[in-house]
Formats: C-alpha cells, structure tokens, sequence
C-alpha cells in the first residue's frame, strides 16, 4: 500500500505538469494563425503551414524562431517560427 501512495505520490504531479506543458490557446487565435501556450509562452504559427503541421505531428519547437518578449496578451512572451509569422500574427486583428 505504501508503494502505490509513492507512485501516485509522483504521478499525479508528472501528469498534471505533462498536460500543463502544451495546451491549445484556441482563445488565442486570430485569423490565419493558430496558437499554442508552452511553459507560459505564446507559440504562434500560419494555418495553414508546413511549421504547424510539423509542429502539431511532433510537439517539437522550431530550431529557428523570432521572439517579442512580453508583447502577446497578458504580457506574454510570443515565439513563431520566423518574423514574418511573429509581426503577422501581431498585427492581425
């Protein structure tokens, strides 16, 4: 019994921590981009765009990326894969 409260001891948090990781910021979205909250940063991507799909197949962060530090909603850090994304993306309404 004292096992099973250390397993789930840890693997409550792990799972908490893993679902918190990467969760879909639908509410973050604008026309044409799509958006994603990871570890309280805003990745934002074209949809459609090969960086997207590549993303949602694989969860990987682009290795290229263009950031704005704090100028996404409240205050946000907002990554993309390049700065065309990233200033689009800012732009848009």
């Amino acid at each position: 019994m004292r096992k099973l409260v250390l397993i789930l001891a840890f693997l409550i948090p792990t799972l908490a921590m893993t679902a918190c990781a990467t969760t879909s910021a639908a509410k973050y979205d604008k026309d044409g981009y799509a958006a994603f909250v990871v570890d309280e940063r805003l990745w934002v991507f074209k949809d459609p765009s090969k960086e997207l799909d590549e993303y949602r197949a694989t969860g990987h962060e682009p290795g290229k990326l263009a950031t704005a530090i704090g100028a996404g909603p409240n205050g946000m850090t907002v990554k993309a894969p390049d700065n065309e994304t990233l200033q689009g993306y800012l732009n848009a309404k």
